[in-house]
């Protein structure tokens, strides 16, 4: 061969590495490169002056290797995917969580609720107390901030649910049930039975084949690969609901950027102001006030509603009973922190509730406000069995058609301005699509009340829809 041709030879090898190069690293990319913004880097302190990084970019994740994209056994996906997945315990019990990024792991809004702090347990051995950093129950997500943490577990590798379809294999990794003591996660497998939008909140959710277990909550729902398609909320004994990760990374995004919650101020149980005499007043049967106590396991505590005539009950956050009477309350609290004592009565009353040891009345911003005409009112169930209340100024022969919006299990009702309950309708399924809904002609002018009660176990987000 002459020198020319070795030397066009030499550059035609060269220019098809590059080319081969190319190929594989965009391969590699996987769905990096889908325009999404994958969170990798804490917030700028303008947004969080408590963190003490100042990073204030985004950090894509890591090119995974070609051999990433070879469909894994089920050994190898739990193996490699619990590196990533922590157990999570806080005053709500225990669930799980996935590490997105170097600084962030990502949870279930119910999970954390309503910590400030939670505490995680990795593979690797590492434990740490991790802060909140933003929750919104209406899309069921918490972000906890894990930048301090040490000894780091890997990011988990990021997937997609564009491409997949209804029958397609996915697999579950969490924490269900776990031994408090040494926590082992699990995996479980299960078919796409479907996927579904809410258009309130712009999120997607897809629903496999996979007993949801509590514990297994803000999980890894992942791919043959490995890669994180979904954040695991909730379901029932034959199937599992999921947040899409695509959807998941936008609002983690918008979550530590948000000054506000879907347009409602943050929620957070009080921690002060607690007091052995609360001056207690609800409205009427639709009305409820709610009190928190801290106490040690030991302690007997003594509630008595002086000067009115209703019902009392303590219950755990998540709405298990622990005592009821239409008296005075006598229990121990035993391990559920925080208490919730609840105050109702069939019509208007007032007194003093006094307790043995002091209780945190909450305001609940949720009681009393004015609903639009025609409009989108949000809200938000904080404990288990909440109830909340709006009013709506109608006239004579006004036509209005009410819906609740929400994941939760939901009753609504109506009464009038007299106080009689005039229609009624019960959600008792849950999830997205299954509305409780109203519509009724005004028999008179006045202000009318709309109750909503949740049936879930949980905090949660709710929109009151009015046409």
């Amino acid at each position: 061969m002459t020198g020319r041709g070795r030397t066009i030879r030499r550059i035609l090898d060269v220019a098809v590495i590059v080319v081969l190069v190319a190929l594989l690293l965009t391969v590699g990319r996987g769905s990096s490169g889908d325009g999404r913004q994958l969170v990798g880097a804490l917030p700028s302190p303008d947004l969080h002056p408590a963190f003490t990084t100042t990073s204030s970019s985004s950090t894509t994740t890591t090119v995974p290797e070609i051999e990433a994209l070879i469909p894994l056994s089920v050994e190898a996906i739990a193996e490699d995917v619990a590196e990533s997945v922590a157990f999570v315990l806080s005053q709500q019990g225990t669930g799980s969580g996935v590490v997105i990024s170097e600084n962030l792991l990502v949870t279930n809004a119910h999970v954390a609720w309503p910590d400030r702090t939670v505490s995680l347990v990795f593979r690797n051995g590492a434990t740490f107390q991790g802060r909140v950093l933003a929750l919104d129950p209406f899309v069921d997500l918490a972000v906890v901030d894990i930048s301090r943490l040490t000894r780091k577990p890997p990011s988990i590798r990021i997937g997609t649910t564009d491409g997949l379809e209804v029958g397609d294999e996915l697999y579950v990794v969490g924490y269900p049930a776990p031994d408090e003591f040494t926590p082992e996660p699990t995996i479980d497998t299960g078919e796409i039975l479907g996927f579904t939008d809410w258009e309130f909140t712009g999120v997607g959710w897809l629903t496999i084949g996979a007993p949801a277990i509590g514990g297994q909550s803000g999980g890894a729902v992942v791919d043959q690969y490995g890669r994180v398609v979904g954040i695991s909320t909730f379901g029932s004994a034959t199937s599992l609901t999921s947040v899409s990760i695509d959807d998941v990374l936008t609002e983690v995004d918008r979550m530590l950027a948000a000054t506000d919650l879907r347009g409602l101020e943050p929620r957070l149980i009080p921690h002060r102001g607690a007091r052995r005499a609360n001056e207690v007043a609800v409205a009427g049967e639709w009305d409820q006030q709610i009190l928190f106590g801290w106490f040690s396991a030991d302690a007997e505590v003594a509630v008595d509603w002086v000067g009115a005539t209703g019902d009392l009950a303590a219950t755990t956050i998540d709405g298990a009973t622990i005592v009821t009477s239409s008296d005075e309350l006598r229990f121990l609290p035993l391990f559920a922190f925080p208490v919730v004592v609840t105050a109702e009565a069939a019509e208007a009353a007032a007194g003093t509730l006094e307790s043995s040891l002091p209780l945190i009345a909450y305001d609940d911003p949720d009681h009393g406000k004015t609903l639009e005409r025609r409009g989108m009112t949000p809200g938000v169930f904080e404990v288990g069995g909440d109830r909340d209340f709006f009013y709506l100024d109608l006239d004579t022969g006004e036509s209005v058609a009410i819906t609740v919006e929400s994941a939760a299990r939901t009753s609504l009702g109506v009464f009038n301005p007299d106080g009689e309950l005039i229609t009624e309708d019960f959600d008792f399924s849950g999830f997205i699509g299954n509305n409780a809904a109203v519509e009724f002609t005004a028999a008179a002018t006045g202000r009318y009340t709309v109750a909503i009660e949740s049936a879930l176990s949980t905090v949660s987000g709710y929109m009151i829809v009015t046409r």
